[in-house]
């Protein structure tokens, strides 16, 4: 039997078991997925020591992307409570939950102990009852890592992952929100290098890789499982990764997403999106990146099953506002939401 989950609703939070088998209308599906770089539920109080502090209209312009984002089920990645979830994603439109590390509390602790979380907003047009949701802390792997001055050891959790189970035309579909390790965007990952082999000097991006290794492992057999027992799955969260990257030859796919696609087993393929470059996250910004790593990646049989199949990046506007110029643009989200529409 499956034990009770715990899921973060309005800033409550309350201790349910909830079933599988939701089913949903049959018309089309729309899944996105947007880092809020670290939500607070305060104005002009930054989350965590460093980040950006925002004011009442930063949470207007965050509402109203939201509203353009129109989905389904959204996926959400540095969160810091469910009060500041609500002040984005209304309570009477959405389901709002947030992953079970998140305990009642968190967000009153001092700025350098509070955390971030997965969160989902899922629409009460299209699920009026809440679908079969679970924390999955297989995701949570302990990062050993160096403190920045490179004095000590630092070991702390990676983020868990959040999925959401439910039917859709007779087909069990499984969503899976993920937010997985930072600082190895494109480095190898078939081979973790120590070193620099012309220098000698030591890599600090090996940390990194080889804890995202390890969650790719995870996701990988995460996807099989769910493939085996006939679901049909959509992957949707902030990679890290910059899965449209190439290694010189424009034949082989960088290490992480050729791990996941080999197209096996039983010919299990799977499709990304969007593909490069991004045009529309922050265009004036001269430090933005052009390869995305936040990104939909679902079971290409399950987009075979409908007509239209729309992988869109969604810009957040007031590119040219001074007041979101350089590091400033946190104060909306350096992130821009990604969504895929199917028709």
């Amino acid at each position: 039997m499956k034990q009770p989950m715990r899921i973060a609703v309005c800033a409550l939070m309350f201790f349910v078991g909830i079933g599988f088998g939701t089913a949903v209308p049959a018309d089309g599906l729309t899944f996105a997925t947007w880092n809020i770089a670290n939500l607070h539920h305060e104005t002009g109080i930054p989350l965590r020591n460093g980040s950006v502090a925002r004011e009442d209209i930063d949470y207007e312009r965050l509402a109203e992307t939201a509203e353009r984002i129109d989905a389904d089920i959204v996926a959400l990645q540095e969160i810091g409570s469910p009060a500041a979830l609500e002040r984005i994603f209304p309570a009477d439109d959405y389901h709002l939950i947030v992953s079970d590390r998140y305990e009642p509390g968190d967000e009153a602790r001092s700025p350098e102990k509070r955390d971030i979380y997965t969160a989902l907003a899922i629409s009460k047009d299209v699920f009026p009852e809440l679908p079969a949701v679970e924390t999955l802390s297989a995701f949570t792997v302990q990062h050993i890592d160096l403190s920045r001055d490179g004095t000590a050891a630092s070991i702390r959790p990676t983020r868990s992952a959040i999925q959401v189970e439910f039917k859709h035309e007779g087909r069990s579909i499984s969503f899976l929100n993920v937010h997985l390790k930072s600082f190895c965007h494109q480095y190898s990952l078939r081979d973790v290098e120590d070193q620099n082999f012309s220098t000698g000097k030591s890599f600090r991006s090996r940390f990194s890789c080889r804890t995202l290794k390890a969650q790719l492992s995870i996701l990988e057999n995460w996807i099989e499982v769910k493939h085996a027992l006939g679901h049909r799955v959509v992957v949707a969260g902030d990679f890290n990764r910059r899965l449209n990257h190439y290694y010189r030859n424009p034949t082989r796919h960088e290490d992480f997403w050729a791990e996941l696609n080999d197209g096996t087993p039983d010919g299990l393929h799977l499709t990304k999106g969007p593909e490069d470059p991004d045009t529309v996250c922050w265009p004036n910004h001269a430090k933005r990146y052009e390869k995305h790593i936040d990104l939909v990646v679902a079971d290409t049989g399950l987009l075979q099953s409908f007509e239209i199949v729309e992988f869109q990046k969604l810009g957040l506007g007031y590119d040219d506002a001074p007041e979101y110029a350089d590091r400033d643009r946190q104060r909306l989200s350096d992130h821009c939401p990604v969504v895929l529409r199917l028709k």
